[in-house]
């Protein structure tokens, strides 16, 4: 993945490689059937590919402050070849919005001469696709599935590839479009979208001087870039987040663990919207606990699954593509995600979290939807006592997992916290005295007092990354033994270096996976929050390097080799980003940047103004 950027249109999302190929593309939503997807078979998939004839070097970057990509290509005598991808942003286009890619090309220094070649692969590549030429046009159909190709060259269909070759002078630029179904009545010209679009990230995205980026200001540039990310996740119409916008990156070569993200959990989508809060993104906190509790509204014993499809989609079956080769021939390919179907007691925790930081700016929200915070207090006072499939979803049996109750503890603190808040007395005690039952649960049963660790789970002696989590949620001191202890046991037993595993235990499935991400920037959050910041800082640096050149970041890594591993971009990965920042930017003592200070800018070229009046809530 260190050669891929992300764009989007806030209902899907698709991969473009430095090589000018779009090689992932779902349309027109994020969990559709993917029309490209060469990233997981080179033959079969289908791409769509831009690109000078003969040698080149070449390049990635955003536009600052944007998610419009520019790749760029250095060709022999100083000619370049620039190369913008991007989805159109039309705000009210829809469940589906506008499915357009916008490429554009411009030749500079001197003639430069291009191939355009398209083979879509509609269905997951098992769909066979016939071309008709139009005038200017070009559409490929498969049964009621089409694809359209607008571009100022002409074209010619070669079998299932529509394709294009011709010479560029410096000058005006040229333009090809690739429309699902068909470009959008109305839909202003491609020049005037991608300002439309640069303007719209640009007021979005906060500036340098906003106060979570003043704070973070040594690495204003991996803020800005996963708060975009994070953005480019969502969906506009639901607030939801999905966890990534793929489908089974391997977690390691040739191996089985092999997912598919494109969907929205609970967890992931919970720490996306507490994330958006501190960024002093409001409006998006709101949609996604909104889009939530429509969730809890209908389910008749208000019960939340672990999964969801961006709409709300209950249906999500898991299912493998075996005519597809999978990434480093790692297979199954799966599309669907059995893990919907789990107990996993610990997102209820991470809801109510969020809503607990939500109330500080937005009181209104709890006050008009208590009844589904109470339902979620509930659950949880019912529940907890269940063994689950914890945060990381085994698929071997259900366990007592020390982390599931910790969280189960933040569901009835939190809920308490608000009751109070609220005047809502009624319940007050009762979670009261369930979070302190918990709470004794967790300090018997899911501490190992021979090593003065949390334990993975009851009865194991196994540790668990998640556990790093215990202080982050304020259940115990950082200075507390056990705390320090535990993150002393991830250090020792878990990570290579910066580099945290998830556990060693035995999870019922077979193979390897590489280091968790999130979980390393959980262990620099710590360890700044300890007081250890000369470790954290020095493990901050290193983890900085996981990603690739656009700071985009995977969910896992293997440090040996360098490899991004699982799907990518991962929404997770991009919390801890801006998590540990934060923490860093908090506990090292470094000044504050001041308001009139330049920042060096995302990438290249000057930061345009950003909105300014975040909130910082604490984290």
């Amino acid at each position: 993945m260190r050669d891929f950027g992300l764009i989007g249109n806030l209902h899907t999302a698709a991969l473009v490689s430095r090589h000018g190929s779009i090689d992932w593309a779902c349309l027109p939503r994020f969990a559709s059937p993917s029309v490209f997807a060469r990233i997981l078979d080179p033959e079969k998939g289908g791409y769509a590919r831009l690109a000078p004839v003969g040698p080149y070097r070449s390049r990635q970057r955003y536009l600052p402050s944007t998610c419009v990509l520019a790749t760029e290509f250095f060709l022999s005598g100083g000619r370049r070849l620039e190369l913008l991808d991007f989805f159109p942003i039309v705000e009210g286009a829809g469940p589906e919005g506008a499915s357009l890619v916008v490429r554009r090309l411009r030749a500079v220094g001197g003639a430069v001469s291009v191939r355009f070649d398209c083979l879509p692969a509609f269905g997951y590549a098992l769909n066979p696709h016939a071309w008709t030429l139009g005038r200017g046009r070009a559409v490929a159909r498969a049964g009621d599935a089409s694809l359209e190709v607008s571009s100022d060259p002409p074209r010619y269909v070669d079998g299932s590839h529509l394709r294009s070759e011709f010479d560029m002078e410096p000058g005006d630029p040229l333009l090809f479009e690739i429309a699902w179904g068909r470009r959008p009545k109305g839909l202003a010209p491609a020049e005037e979208l991608l300002v439309t679009a640069k303007r719209y990230w640009r007021r979005w995205a906060h500036s340098s001087r906003a106060p979570v980026h003043r704070v973070a200001h040594r690495w204003h540039r991996w803020v800005l870039r996963s708060e975009l990310t994070l953005k480019l996740l969502s969906h506009a119409d639901t607030g939801a987040f999905v966890a990534a916008p793929t489908t089974s990156i391997p977690e390691f070569p040739g191996g089985v663990r092999n997912w598919d993200y494109r969907y929205v959990w609970i967890r992931d989508a919970a720490f996306a919207a507490q994330a958006m809060l501190r960024l002093g993104h409001e409006r998006e906190g709101l949609a996604f606990l909104r889009w939530v509790l429509l969730r809890l509204r209908d389910d008749p014993i208000h019960r939340l699954r672990v999964v969801y499809g961006a709409h709300g989609e209950r249906n999500l079956a898991e299912h493998e593509l075996s005519h597809l080769q999978g990434m480093w021939d790692s297979r199954p390919v799966r599309v669907g995600n059995r893990a919907s179907q789990q107990f996993q007691l610990d997102i209820y925790g991470e809801l109510l979290d969020a809503a607990a930081l939500l109330d500080k700016v937005d009181p209104a929200f709890v006050r008009e939807n208590w009844n589904e915070v109470r339902s979620i207090a509930e659950v949880v006072v019912r529940r907890w006592r269940l063994p689950d499939r914890g945060i990381w979803e085994v698929r071997g049996p259900p366990q007592q997992f020390v982390h599931s109750k910790l969280m189960a503890w933040v569901a009835l603190d939190r809920a308490t916290r608000l009751a109070r808040r609220h005047g809502r007395t009624g319940d007050v005690e009762r979670w009261s005295n369930e979070a302190q039952k918990v709470r004794a649960w967790i300090l018997s049963e899911g501490i190992d007092t021979s090593r003065a660790t949390f334990r993975q789970a009851a009865s194991s002696t196994a540790i668990d990354a998640a556990n790093l989590r215990i202080p982050l949620v304020g259940f115990l001191p950082f200075d507390d033994k056990v705390v320090q202890g535990t993150i002393e046991a991830v250090v020792r037993e878990l990570a290579d270096g910066p580099f945290v595993y998830r556990y060693r235990a035995p999870d019922g499935l077979p193979g390897a996976e590489g280091a968790f991400l999130p979980a390393s920037f959980w262990l620099v959050e710590c360890l700044a929050r300890s007081g250890q910041t000369e470790l954290a800082l020095r493990f901050w640096r290193r983890l900085l390097g996981a990603g690739n050149g656009l700071d985009l970041f995977s969910e896992e890594y293997a440090s040996a080799s360098r490899t991004m591993l699982g799907n990518f971009p991962q929404a997770l990965t991009h919390i801890g980003i801006l998590r540990a920042a934060v923490a860093l930017g908090e506990t090292t003592g470094q000044p504050v940047a001041d308001p009139e200070e330049p920042l060096q800018a995302e990438q290249s070229g000057s930061l345009a103004p950003g909105t300014t009046g975040a909130n910082l809530l604490p984290l």
